[in-house]
């Protein structure tokens, strides 16, 4: 093939760089606006633009197939990265939903591997911006976007990084090592999309629970997904929310709750079923609420949110254990600075021991008891 050929295509190259800039930027916000969204995230998104040599030498490689630039349909590149292999169909049917799909120079290549081996796999779609008046500059230029799972692009990345394609006369016990690993990936694929249809199914089921009978039973595990109903829904902590609020004079904040976080907290504590949980916040509820008011006094905060139930619960729960063990919690859960728990250690040891003060009952005697203490000491 002549040079002349390549020249003319890298000019025209040159000349349409500032519009391929322009539609990466543009492709960018419409993955950010259109095809993600809070219920659907994206593990990554990236793309590359063909370099002039890269593109020189698929000219030279490949030149009868083009006659001009815009023959070539991966100048513009986008790759797609999703968390699970079932997520690469929900993406593809967003990305139809937006973009016009060149059906004849689409590959889904998760079909047409052999099904007698395992190896690369992902969808190649190629596609150009629907014919809208704000989308004028880019007609009739074509770019494509490759879509796959985590496990599909490490393995195509250790492949590509191993050369494995490119390689001549492997062994056959490397390419059965290959597939090997290839086949595990693809199952890991395949089984995290069934724990994931599994927690769906928990997470139904413990909703439909709570929806016949109010409350989880007491027996029911503390786990994120039940964490997160106990939480909206039971009674016990939100009678103790109401009587906090309401006895202290606070003003409730709302925000997203962090079951992660709420459930870390529950284990430091050993606290395993809702049954447990529900029997802390009953019997230690007056001094819940008495450490609480301590806290807003000493703070000056006067709004709560729920999850300052747990924490409370916990300063109650580690009021009578030693100082280390109240350090090794703030530390833990990153409560303060460094400098700062030592302090916050010895205060919730001080609302302990008055609380403990607070509510021990005075002595009351009886004809009959001084009678026994007089006859214990003539002994």
């Amino acid at each position: 093939m002549k040079n002349i050929k390549v020249d003319r295509f890298l000019k025209k190259y040159d000349k349409m760089l500032p519009v391929y800039k322009e539609m990466v930027e543009v492709i960018q916000e419409i993955f950010e606006n259109e095809i993600e969204n809070k219920n659907y995230r994206l593990q990554s998104t990236n793309f590359r633009i063909k370099t002039k040599g890269s593109l020189s030498k698929k000219i030279h490689d490949k030149g009868r197939k083009y006659q001009r630039l815009s023959d070539i349909t991966d100048v513009i590149g986008f790759r797609v990265v999703t968390f699970m292999e079932d997520q690469v169909d929900i993406t593809a049917e967003k990305i139809k939903d937006f973009f016009v799909i060149d059906e004849k120079n689409t590959i889904d290549k998760r079909k047409a591997i052999d099904p007698r081996s395992f190896g690369y796999m992902s969808l190649h779609y190629v596609v150009s911006f629907p014919l809208e008046e704000k989308y004028k500059n880019f007609r009739g230029i074509r770019f494509e976007i490759q879509i796959r799972s985590l496990l599909q692009h490490t393995w195509a990345t250790i492949e590509h990084d191993l050369g494995y394609k490119s390689s001549v006369g492997i062994p056959d016990e490397l390419i059965r090592s290959f597939s090997r690993v290839a086949s595990l990936l693809e199952l890991a694929d395949k089984e995290f999309v069934n724990i994931k249809q599994d927690l769906i199914r928990y997470e139904e089921k413990v909703h439909d629970s709570i929806k016949m009978g109010g409350n989880m039973p007491s027996d029911s595990p503390l786990n994120n997904i039940t964490i997160r109903y106990f939480m909206e829904n039971n009674i016990i902590l939100k009678n103790l929310f109401r009587d906090i609020l309401k006895e202290l004079n606070l003003k409730e904040e709302t925000r997203e709750e962090a079951p992660v976080e709420i459930i870390r907290l529950l284990n430091y504590f050993k606290l395993k079923k809702t049954g447990d949980l529900e029997t802390i916040l009953q019997t230690k509820k007056k001094e819940i609420i008495f450490v609480f008011g301590k806290l807003v006094l000493e703070t000056g905060e006067y709004t709560m949110e729920k999850r300052g139930v747990f924490y409370s619960m916990a300063y109650v729960l580690l009021g009578g254990e030693p100082l280390s063990e109240k350090l090794k919690f703030l530390e833990m859960f990153k409560i303060l600075t460094d400098d700062e728990r030592k302090g916050m250690a010895e205060m919730m040891e001080k609302y302990h021991l008055e609380y403990k003060k607070k509510s021990k009952k005075p002595t009351k005697y009886s004809l009959k008891n001084i009678i026994f203490r007089t006859k214990k000491g003539t002994k």
